[in-house]
């Protein structure tokens, strides 16, 4: 099981496996980046996945988490 974080670089967008220090995936898009870091996180039997926003904003700073899914593992509430 491994969880990955995904956020935005000068090259575009990255899913980095937690821990790890270099890029597992690199996509041109949000929406590519997206689905190939949840499909990294199913294969390896599931995990989370992490968004980071990539900008300063009125509600959230650079680096914070903005968005938590989990894929490939039962859900511990239930919830599918």
């Amino acid at each position: 099981m491994a969880d990955y974080h995904i956020s935005k670089d000068a090259d575009g967008w990255k899913a980095m496996k937690a821990g790890g220090e270099k890029a597992s995936a690199r996509a041109s898009t949000k929406a590519e980046i997206q689905a190939r870091a949840k499909e990294l996180a199913t294969n390896s039997g599931g995990g989370e996945v992490r968004e980071h926003a990539s900008r300063d904003g009125s509600v959230h700073k650079r680096g914070q988490i903005i968005d938590s899914d989990t894929h490939g593992k039962t859900d511990p509430r239930g919830n599918g």
